[in-house]
């Protein structure tokens, strides 16, 4: 069913926080950081300070009934918690005194929020205090309460009701507070979330809970630095800014409603591919255990083939934040350290303080001293995640040279690197023959490229200095290099 008219209407924050709200397990965590919540709070005061009658609208907020009548929050969870949050604050000043920490810093976003409307709401109460005059405590109440009632009764919410949860989500992906855009990888997120509709609710939990340990930041690289850079450049595409305008790129076949035999093979192969890897998992002990388990993972999840939508694609991007962080610092081993954008060193000593018994590899961390670096090392580490997902670990560290090579020719061949130089390398463009993500694609085996890298272009950057560490390596290698 769709949304009926009757299900969309104003409603004041008093009446809607009377609701019996429930919060479903596939939403993320808490996640309004101190400034935006102490925003919020500076926008309230603003709008009750003025002397009119017009309600001051927080927004809309999305409710999904479902068959048991329960009225799960799909959009609107921030602001409805940080609200009940201050609204406690202000009716009790000791309201959350047993959780309040002097020094926040690592603690979860929802007690350094309420640590600092805390302290934002005293300190303002101080101030007013300190004004003097023997009816300043009662002018101080007097206030706290006004700022109180103003928020109860005179701000709005527009709340939408539908007993459809595809519905609810497709409003969800164009809502959010204050007109900030919601990341691709966020859309994404809820329309995968979309696709489980009949997936336990502790299932879609668990695959939301590792989505959020994962983080924005590396979210966002992983799609917009790697897979949708390979995605165009596998087509011979240009592959700008990866905006909202591209996740048709991964939303992929959804098994229960794709019925072409293309969408019926490739769902098939991969839920077979998926049945074998578990066949694959190497016994304990085994001393390949670890490549010969990502070699099944990448058996699993071709980056050249459709995706899969639902729980196949929350359980692919797991495995790729994994092999990508992996995959970097093999990439960079030895001689290739001091040429890389990542710092992995400092990132390994964060992970093994955090986390000792994580057991992942440790996450990406840029390093602005070879920022230099920073295209061609983002082009090698694409090339080396493809090639690997296509022919292996083994396979990889065999090319690893050339592909380097290949990618690091634009660094020390032109004075200043710029994505589009790097852009238009990796889809072919002016080149005599196709690019390397087409051999790739189309290569059978590892040895069709074997050629790779052999006749590095000349170079024309011989300004005195430049790039003589990266040159030298690229000679010990055995690549031969010539001024043009």
């Amino acid at each position: 069913m769709t949304i009926k008219e009757s299900g969309i209407r104003p409603i004041t924050v008093n009446e809607l926080l009377e609701e019996r709200l429930h919060i479903p397990p596939y939403q993320r965590p808490y996640s309004w950081r101190p400034e935006t919540a102490l925003q919020m709070l500076d926008d309230l005061r603003e709008a009750c300070g003025q002397s009119n009658d017009v309600p001051y609208v927080l927004g809309a907020v999305i409710l999904h009934r479902d068959k048991e009548d329960v009225l799960n929050v799909v959009d609107g969870q921030q602001r409805l918690l940080t609200l009940r949050i201050l609204l406690n604050l202000l009716d009790n000043p000791r309201a959350y005194v047993n959780i309040i920490i002097e020094n926040s810093k690592g603690a979860p976003l929802i007690v350094r929020v309420i640590t600092a409307l805390r302290r934002e709401i005293g300190s303002s109460q101080r101030v007013l205090a300190d004004s003097g005059g023997q009816n300043s405590a009662e002018r101080t109440s007097a206030r706290t309460d006004h700022l109180a009632r103003f928020i109860r009764d005179r701000c709005q919410l527009i709340r939408i009701e539908t007993d459809d949860i595809d519905e609810a989500f497709r409003i969800f992906d164009s809502q959010n507070y204050r007109g900030k855009p919601l990341a691709p990888h966020d859309l994404l997120k809820a329309y995968h979330l979309r696709v489980m509709r009949d997936d336990a609710p502790a299932m879609k939990a668990a695959l939301v809970a590792d989505w959020e340990a994962a983080g924005d930041e590396a979210l966002g690289r992983l799609f917009s630095i790697y897979l949708y850079r390979i995605a165009r450049w596998l087509r011979g595409e240009s592959a700008p800014q990866f905006t909202a305008q591209d996740i048709e790129l991964f939303k992929g076949i959804d098994p229960s409603r794709g019925h072409t035999p293309y969408a019926r093979y490739h769902g098939t192969a991969q839920l077979a591919a998926g049945m074998l890897s578990e066949s694959m998992k190497p016994c304990q002990g085994q001393t390949d255990a670890p490549t010969s388990a990502r070699t099944a993972m990448h058996a699993r999840f071709p980056l050249d083939a459709p995706w899969l939508a639902g729980r196949s694609f929350f359980e692919r991007i797991a495995f790729l934040l994994d092999e990508l962080n992996c995959l970097a610092q093999e990439a960079f081993e030895g001689d290739y350290k001091k040429f890389t954008f990542y710092d992995w060193e400092t990132a390994a000593k964060e992970e093994s303080n955090l986390k000792p018994a994580h057991g992942r590899c440790p996450e990406l961390k840029e390093s602005p001293a070879n920022r230099r670096y920073r295209y061609v090392c983002e082009l090698y580490l694409a090339a080396a995640l493809y090639y690997t997902n296509k022919f292996g670990v083994e396979a990889f560290r065999e090319a690893r040279d050339r592909l380097f090579a290949w990618a690091y020719a634009a660094r020390w061949n032109l004075l200043r690197v710029q994505y589009r130089s790097i852009d238009n390398l990796a889809r072919g463009k002016d080149a005599p023959e196709e690019s390397l993500f087409a051999r790739i694609r189309n290569a059978e085996d590892a040895g069709a490229l074997r050629g790779l890298a052999d006749q590095l272009p000349p170079r024309t950057a011989t300004k005195d200095g430049h790039e003589n560490e990266l040159t030298d390596l690229l000679k010990k290698k055995g690549f031969e290099i010539y001024d043009a």
